[in-house]
């Protein structure tokens, strides 16, 4: 998932057309993102080969910085909307982001990659899993294979495969992330419509306008949980595992934009934050104040998801996304200010920079490779952390250098394409000279 792409077009002016539209870069995110999937896919290796170890040492919980993909997602997609709804009224003021190129670069982020990747896994290393993996012994190679079934085949084309029980945690099963990304992707233009018409009929106050999006979002999937009991009893659902990863209904409902839209909504409520205060719409002595405030709850409130995961609580996805917020917050709230920011410097480092163009493949591939080295007998078969370290390395830089062609050899050729089809600044007329007089 790449870099924000913020609009920036000047209002009506004596000169003939305003500026095409500018990228800017927010620093620190792109590192955030490449440290996120380097966690994920070093917690889901290690788990496989060595889960003793990998459990005593619990480098499960590192798994969890996946939430904050939904998090930069809600923040990083969000800000454009935001920015031009802050835009003065007027002659093509403030006007909504344009919806087919939006659509067109969120297609193009997703499926070229992850097509090509299936492919190569299902029929070329029949290293994808053709039944749930959730169901399978750790550590095995069973349950995978190459998907045949038509039906099956086409869910997982499509990321369709999280909605269909029988389908679900198949093929690349990491993936059923990408099928909740898909669907927050389509509510941005609904609540865009729904923000920028309020924004034409009320005028004022475009942040609390704004408010609209994430906090729908919000109560949508923390009502959306309080229904998990209920849906336990009528599906018979009682294993811990299979209500979260099992072929049932529970697994498909938790795993939904319904019961994790609120994931997406608390990177959102950051933009509402973080335009509040590059606009000086904060009194100075809070604004001054916001990075300490998010570093002081930072603990605490990751205390409380960690209880909350090891109680199996409905709520614990919400509390690390939250806590994934926070961390968001005390990365850009000097930004924001026109400061500068040694954490967000650190995480701009070319090394980080880089693992976070590259984390869509490297969240892809290392399902497949961990699948394919299992199978070649090649890595060291001893549950010690020795033998996990190992295993560790040799699994990740085989995860780079596949990833390392995809990018280059297909996400970046792919994202280049949206830059072609880009709509071209509508020209602002000159006022009549008689205005001028």
């Amino acid at each position: 998932m790449t870099t924000s792409e913020l609009e920036d077009n000047s209002s009506e002016s004596l000169v003939p057309p305003p500026p095409a539209k500018k990228s800017v870069r927010i620093t620190g995110l792109d590192g955030i993102r490449g440290l996120g999937c380097l966690g994920v896919a070093v917690a889901h290796i290690a788990h496989w080969y060595s889960p003793m170890t990998s459990g005593a040492a619990k480098l499960n919980l590192i798994g969890v910085v996946l939430l904050m993909f939904f998090v930069l997602s809600g923040f990083l997609l969000f800000l454009p909307y935001v920015k031009a709804l802050m835009r003065d009224q007027g002659a093509g003021g403030a006007t909504m982001p344009d919806t087919r190129e939006y659509t067109l670069h969120r297609v193009l982020r997703v499926f070229p990659a992850y097509l090509v990747i299936f492919l190569i896994a299902n029929y070329a290393f029949h290293a994808v899993y053709v039944v749930n993996q959730s169901l399978q012994p750790v550590g095995t190679t069973e349950g995978t294979g190459m998907i045949t079934d038509p039906g099956q085949l086409i869910a997982n084309l499509t990321l369709l495969q999280t909605y269909i029980p029988q389908y679900f945690q198949t093929g690349i099963n990491p993936a059923w992330s990408l099928t909740l990304e898909i669907a927050f992707y389509s509510t941005l233009p609904i609540f865009g419509v729904i923000m920028f018409r309020l924004r034409r009929r009320l005028g004022g106050a475009p942040l609390r306008i704004a408010l609209i999006a994430p906090i729908s979002l919000l109560v949508l999937g923390l009502v959306a949980k309080l229904f998990v009991p209920a849906i336990s009893r009528a599906t018979g659902v009682t294993d811990p595992l299979l209500q979260e990863w099992g072929d049932n209904w529970l697994a498909v409902f938790l795993r939904s934009f319904l019961a994790m839209s609120d994931t997406f909504a608390y990177g959102m409520f950051v933009v509402i934050l973080f335009v509040a205060m590059e606009r000086r719409m904060i009194p100075e002595r809070l604004s001054r104040r916001v990075r300490l405030l998010a570093t002081v709850a930072f603990l605490p409130s990751g205390l409380l998801a960690l209880v909350l995961l090891a109680t199996r609580n409905s709520y614990a996805l919400s509390a690390i996304a939250f806590t994934c917020a926070i961390f968001v917050v005390i990365v850009i709230a000097p930004l924001a200010r026109g400061q500068s920011s040694s954490l967000a410097r650190w995480l701009d480092l070319a090394p980080l920079r880089f693992l976070g163009k590259i984390s869509l493949s490297v969240y892809l591939w290392h399902y497949p490779v961990l699948i394919l080295l299992g199978r070649s007998r090649f890595l060291a078969t001893e549950d010690t952390m020795s033998a996990m370290l190992s295993n560790v390395a040799i699994g990740m830089v085989v995860t780079f250098a596949l990833s390392i062609v995809t990018y280059y050899a297909v996400e970046k050729p792919a994202l280049n394409l949206t830059k072609r089809y880009r709509p071209r600044p509508r020209a602002h007329p000159l006022p009549d000279r008689a205005g001028l007089a």
